[in-house]
């Protein structure tokens, strides 16, 4: 067993040492004897002992302090090394069973790990699938909105990016905003796909789609940091929005980046109120907004991208809808 052998070598060396300054130090004291008076020799005994420990005790410490940083050097260059012999010097064997079973251990850990990685990675590309897929069946239930969540999620990650977030911030951004009115699908049918003005009681009713979607994602702890971005979209710099009457620095950059993105989108595309507006005009009623309903810089993001030509805006179809003239017989 390791731990038996290299107990072994320790007691093995040190026995090796003591017996050698020992011996030496007998010697030394018995040459001082013959060599010295009385009282001298008394005092030669004292000193040649003392010397010789420590002698006994330098030489110890050198020898064990050096395999121990051996050790440490090793252990330290264990995750670069990978896969690689280190090279063992002649006179060093005290560790010599510690240091490849130490490797070995550390390449399963990282086996594992990576597995484990793969798997993480796997179970978020399939949320993100869920989460296209609930985006797309928001958007589905009317024409008009075919195709909108995922023109927002594009819009609201490129702001994100030019704003200088990280590639994390600009992922997570992204997913709000594709996720952004999930809370529709809490609201009845006949309020979705009305084509005519809401009246202030059926208003009410849809402004209580974000509160539905951040209930709807609260629960899902990876999703937990997209819950600003899906509930306070509709927030207002000025404290006019909805749903909780948030102003200035109480509403988070995410869903100041959501909601420039989801305006542009509405406004840029055609809705059975209004018709498609062209992205310079929208622009400017966006920059005219910039202070009291949107974030100035958010707007000055997405104004430079359009400008640019770094964000293209593509000029979407007016929807069409079949209607079904006679009502399809029941199955019998």
């Amino acid at each position: 067993m390791p731990g038996l052998r290299i107990r072994w070598r320790v007691f093995a060396r040190f026995l090796a040492v003591f017996a050698a300054t020992t011996t030496i130090t007998v010697l030394a004291m018995l040459v001082a004897q013959r060599t010295l008076r009385p009282a001298l020799a008394s005092w030669a005994a004292v000193v040649i002992e003392l010397g010789g420990s420590a002698a006994a005790a330098s030489l110890l410490t050198l020898w064990l302090e050096r395999r121990i940083q051996r050790l440490v050097r090793v252990l330290e260059s264990g995750v670069a090394a990978r896969g690689q012999q280190v090279p063992a010097e002649p006179s060093d064997d005290l560790f010599a069973e510690v240091i490849p079973t130490w490797r070995a251990a550390l390449n399963s850990m990282q086996d594992r790990g990576e597995e484990k990685h793969d798997e993480a990675r796997t179970h978020y590309e399939t949320l993100t699938e869920l989460m296209r897929m609930f985006a797309k069946a928001v958007d589905e239930r009317t024409a008009y909105l075919r195709g909108h969540s995922e023109r927002v999620a594009a819009y609201a990650a490129a702001i994100a990016w030019k704003m200088g977030l990280d590639e994390k911030q600009v992922e997570r951004v992204r997913l709000a905003a594709l996720l952004h009115d999930i809370g529709c699908l809490g609201v009845e049918d006949y309020l979705v796909m009305k084509q005519t003005p809401l009246s202030p009681e059926e208003f009410e009713i849809v402004k209580a789609h974000t509160v539905k979607g951040a209930a709807i994602l609260r629960p899902i702890g990876m999703l937990q940091d997209l819950v600003p971005g899906v509930e306070l979209h509709h927030e207002s710099l000025d404290g006019m929005g909805y749903p909780y009457g948030l102003a200035g620095d109480q509403i988070p950059l995410m869903p100041r980046i959501v909601a420039v993105a989801d305006s542009f989108d509405a406004m840029t595309t055609p809705r059975p109120y209004q018709a498609a507006m062209n992205a310079d005009y929208v622009l400017d009623i966006l920059a005219r907004l910039a202070g009291s309903r949107y974030d100035p810089k958010v707007v000055a993001s997405l104004a430079e991208l359009v400008n640019t030509g770094a964000l293209e805006v593509k000029n979407v179809r007016t929807p069409v809808t079949f209607r079904m003239r006679k009502p399809v017989p029941e199955l019998v």
